[in-house]
C-alpha cells in the first residue's frame, strides 16, 4: 500500500474537486456498494468496460474504471468488505474532502484505517479487502475511485 499526500498539483486538484462538488454534478443513486451491504450511495462513472461514459473524462481524468463516489453519513455506515477485482490490477482512492471517515483495509487479518484527507491518494492491489467508512464530522465524503492495469 502506498499513501501520497498532496498527490496532485493544487490547481489541478481544485479543478477536479470543484467539478465533482458542484451542486449540478449528475450523481446516480445506488442501493448498495457490495453484495453484502444495503448502504445507499451516489456514484458517477467516467470510464468502464473500455468505454468513456462521460464528457468529463478526456479533459480531466484519463485507466479500466474510474468513478466518483458521494457517501452521505445519514444513509451510509460502512460498506461490506470487498475486493475491486480478482485479477492483477491496482486500485487508487483519491480523497476530495477531509473528514474522520475513510477506508478500512484488512491485511493479514488486521484492520488498518486510512482517514480521508483532501488530495491524499491511497494506492493498493485491487485484490486487497477493504471497505468504505462514513464520517461523523461531515455530512458528505467525496472520493474518486480508480481501477487500472
Amino acid at each position: 500500500m502506498n499513501i501520497i499526500k498532496k498527490f496532485l498539483p493544487q490547481d489541478q486538484f481544485k479543478e477536479i474537486k470543484d467539478i465533482i462538488l458542484n451542486d449540478d454534478f449528475p450523481w446516480r443513486i445506488r442501493n448498495s456498494m457490495t453484495d453484502t451491504d444495503k448502504n445507499i450511495y451516489f456514484t458517477y462513472g467516467f470510464f468502464n468496460n473500455y468505454e468513456i461514459y462521460s464528457e468529463l473524462y478526456r479533459p480531466h481524468i484519463i485507466p479500466i474504471q474510474i468513478r466518483a463516489n458521494l457517501i452521505l453519513n445519514k444513509i451510509f455506515n460502512k460498506s461490506g468488505w470487498h475486493i475491486d477485482y480478482k485479477y492483477d490490477s491496482t486500485t487508487a482512492i483519491l480523497y476530495l474532502t477531509t473528514c474522520n471517515g475513510g477506508t478500512e483495509f484488512k491485511i493479514n487479518n488486521e484492520i488498518k484505517f486510512i482517514q480521508a484527507e483532501e488530495n491524499k491518494i491511497v494506492i493498493f492491489p485491487a485484490k486487497t479487502q477493504h471497505r468504505g467508512c462514513t464520517s461523523t464530522d461531515a455530512e458528505r465524503r467525496y472520493i474518486i475511485n480508480f481501477n487500472y492495469f
